[in-house]
């Protein structure tokens, strides 16, 4: 059972929305069984809740291990309003459910597995609990988004411009000052919603951005990492959503997880980190760029002159598109049948 074949995902990887949520739900499934094999090698036959009438607290476990009605409404409203578009999805939802995916397999099924052969009889309860909820929330937001931006579609250029620089929040930054002079911090932060203890989330003192604190297995300060690593929330942004951005490569990541896995890549050294990969990219650049500056200077200089003026026209599409009203007739039922 442990050495069950884990899926490989690439996060450059197109993928399908509705696919991805049936093998969200079928690791659901996957962990739900190894949890009742865990209870038939590890539970006593009565167990004392039960002797007092009182409902087995393990039971809270079993009731965790789902996706959920919420998110199967939700796909369901959204294939009705968008059809095919909103089954596929776009390239953020796919982003933050391949991340729930991993998450799914490394931090719940795979813990569940290695506990059902332990001569130790403990699961790691409010870990897996706290998770599970962390891992339908972060579905059915994905949903929810991507349901807002099939709604009200927003011009987006076609190349986002270069970034070559990471403005992170204040905060992070004196957390990260204060941990490299004194290798300890003191991380003071409050619970978004402190009556709930399978919350993850916590906000930041500085710009109050929330942040999902999800656990990685690979990276023990994954909560120092999370608030070193967001940018300061903007003031004009619809949400309170923390947005984490990787300090080599600039890539900027909506969903923890998603970015934790990108910087656990890059401290192992893989062949997905973003540092080999931009070696790669920047010893074929300049092999390019050496041998068309020999062959043709001119060449180099028309090539920035045809991206200032594919910009330009960008920029002016932009206006363009946010002087329009679009106007969207819907029809009822009762009139198609007629």
């Amino acid at each position: 059972m442990s050495s069950t074949t884990t899926m490989y995902l690439s996060w450059d990887k197109s993928l399908h929305t509705s696919l991805t949520l049936w093998d969200i739900d079928r690791e659901f499934q996957d962990a739900y069984e190894a949890y009742e094999q865990w209870q038939a090698r590890h539970r006593r036959t009565r167990s004392k809740w039960v002797c007092f009438g009182t409902k087995n607290r393990d039971d809270i476990v079993g009731k965790a291990l789902s996706l959920g009605r919420q998110v199967q409404r939700v796909m369901e409203q959204g294939k009705e309003m968008f059809g095919a578009r909103f089954e596929e999805g776009d390239s953020k939802c796919h982003a933050i459910l391949s991340a729930q995916l991993l998450r799914l397999q490394y931090e719940i099924r795979q813990p569940l597995y290695d506990s059902v052969f332990s001569t130790t009889p403990l699961i790691p309860i409010d870990s897996i609990i706290m998770t599970a909820k962390s891992i339908r929330r972060a579905c059915l937001t994905a949903l929810r988004e991507q349901y807002a931006r099939l709604e009200s579609p927003i011009f987006t250029p076609i190349l986002p411009p270069p970034r070559f620089k990471v403005e992170f929040c204040p905060f992070a930054d004196q957390l990260r000052k204060d941990l490299k002079e004194s290798k300890t911090s003191s991380l003071r932060a409050k619970k978004a919603d402190p009556h709930d203890k399978y919350d993850d989330r916590e906000l930041c003192p500085h710009c109050d951005a929330c942040i999902s604190v999800t656990a990685h297995s690979g990276l023990p300060a994954y909560r120092c990492i999370l608030f070193t690593s967001h940018i300061a929330l903007d003031p004009l942004a619809k949400d309170d959503k923390a947005t984490f951005a990787c300090n080599s490569c600039y890539k900027t990541f909506d969903d923890s997880y998603a970015f934790l896995d990108h910087y656990f890549q890059k401290q192992i050294g893989s062949a997905r980190s973003c540092l080999r990969l931009s070696v790669a990219r920047s010893s074929s650049s300049w092999f390019l760029k050496e041998h068309f500056m020999e062959s043709d200077p001119s060449l180099v200089e028309q090539c920035l002159k045809n991206c200032l003026m594919r910009e330009s026209m960008r920029g002016r599409a932009h206006k363009k598109m946010k002087s329009q009203v679009t106007i969207r007739e819907v029809r009822s039922s009762g009139s198609e049948e007629r």
